[in-house]
């Protein structure tokens, strides 16, 4: 019998929240939480409870109840309000467009769209296909499923779960589990291998949630039978397409964020040895990515070379902390301490990483853009993934500080002006509420 068979390890905390209440297990077991710890996660409640949580989690805090009161009024997304219908003839099935993309100025029809790498056409970030639709919609269950544990009000999750069920059960607005035609180039494809990284938030930001609504009022047990049948007939869907299984051996990030998105569906599907397999998959990748001065070849050939650094190493930072869980390591060979044959490593590369994650110091490549504190959470994961304060100094000197410009809906540089607000927000919550610092947690 697998350890996620096994007796659940003694529960680490009970949350009532009116009519219903949520228990989950420590940090490893069969009812853990996939990439959030929730030991840490019941210490911050404590703390912004006892009104004793630092600033930067006090604020965190903050934002959040924002971000989940603005969910709270918004209508359910689902996949069948897109303008475009995919080949397949049913708005079922997810249809995204890919971002580097545009028209061919040379030709009448504009087809096939040519590549302009790092520059986002605002084509595939309107509400024509799923993109953005699908990060809104798991933001928005993270933020409220969040905002109902930390705050107590039932109507967060009672949103959360609302939004959980259109999105995947309810057969008017159900998306089939498939990404077929995701990140598709007009006049060239309809979808490609490299739309499967659109799939990573049902990973890293679903299951989590899922499993924190677990025993609430909200999702019945049925609500739950149905979520994992949409999740198995997924994860089949990632372990035998064509299009995944060639994304699978990308050597890039979207290689490792293949692993990390399978290895997170497969840890809510109790599935170890899906696990494990992610695991050396990744480790093979590391091995030509890595150097061991802690740059990496392959992001730093983009044009977007600080943005595609840290997303390489996010992807398997999150693969990590899901390591150590399966494995039940508290130090020793896992991914936070893989060290290839010429000796790069996670940690070199995150050392390397660490020295710009202020803006004040210049990255030494060429780079469309750059949001620095991008990098923080990632430091603190390896902290305490090492149990080990390696960079106290980058993330307290961190600075989370919130552009003042705004503009307006379909302004010139909307687009990239939210997207920075947003990353630097997530970053602040990844690092100060999601988690703690490791030396802010032992206080």
């Amino acid at each position: 019998m697998s350890r996620f068979c096994k007796v659940a390890i003694s529960i680490a905390f009970m949350l009532s929240a009116g009519a219903g209440c949520a228990a989950y297990a420590a940090d490893s077991g069969p009812q853990a939480l996939a990439f959030l710890q929730a030991s840490q996660l019941l210490q911050v409640k404590h703390q912004l409870e006892q009104g004793k949580a630092a600033t930067s989690t006090q604020e965190a805090y903050d934002l959040l109840i924002t971000s989940a009161n603005r969910a709270l009024k918004t209508p359910n997304p689902s996949v069948t309000e897109k303008g475009m219908t995919p080949p397949s003839g049913t708005k079922h099935d997810y249809l995204s467009l890919s971002a580097y993309w545009w028209p061919d100025p040379s030709k009448t029809d504009g087809q096939p769209w040519i590549r302009r790498d790092g520059k986002v056409n605002p084509a595939s970030k309107n509400n024509q296909s799923d993109g953005v639709r699908l990060a809104a919609f798991t933001a928005k269950v993270q933020d409220l499923t969040l905002a109902w544990y930390f705050s107590g009000q039932q109507r967060y999750a009672d949103k959360a779960a609302s939004m959980l069920r259109t999105w995947f059960i309810t057969p008017a607005t159900r998306m089939n589990p498939n990404l077929n035609f995701a990140q598709g180039v007009p006049g060239m494809s309809a979808g490609r291998n490299a739309g499967v990284l659109d799939g990573r938030y049902f990973a890293t930001r679903i299951v989590d949630s899922v499993l924190m609504l677990r025993g609430n009022a909200a999702w019945s047990s049925d609500d739950e039978r149905q979520l994992r049948q949409w999740m198995q007939e997924y994860l089949h869907w990632l372990q035998t397409s064509k299009l995944a299984i060639k994304e699978s051996k990308t050597k890039n990030n979207h290689g490792n964020w293949y692993a990390t998105q399978v290895a997170g569906i497969a840890w809510y599907l109790d599935r170890p040895e899906t696990i494990k397999k992610m695991v050396a998959l990744t480790e093979s990748k590391l091995d030509t990515q890595l150097r061991p001065d802690g740059t990496q070849p392959l992001e730093l050939a983009r044009t977007r070379s600080f943005h595609y650094s840290y997303f390489n190493l996010q992807a398997v930072s999150l693969l990590a902390i899901l390591d150590q869980k399966a494995d039940g390591q508290k130090g020793g060979q896992d991914l936070w301490h893989y060290t290839t044959p010429d000796g790069g490593s996670v940690l070199k590369s995150l050392d390397f990483m660490a020295q710009y994650s202020n803006e004040a110091k210049p990255w030494p490549y060429k780079t469309l853009d750059r949001i620095s504190v991008r990098i923080v959470p990632l430091l603190s994961w390896a902290d305490n993934g090492i149990g080990q304060p390696r960079y106290e100094s980058p993330i307290r000197a961190a600075s989370f500080s919130l552009p003042t410009a705004t503009h307006k809906p379909g302004e010139k540089g909307e687009y990239h002006a939210n997207a920075r607000r947003g990353a630097i927000i997530e970053a602040q919550r990844e690092t100060w509420l999601t988690s703690l610092p490791v030396w802010e947690s032992k206080r």
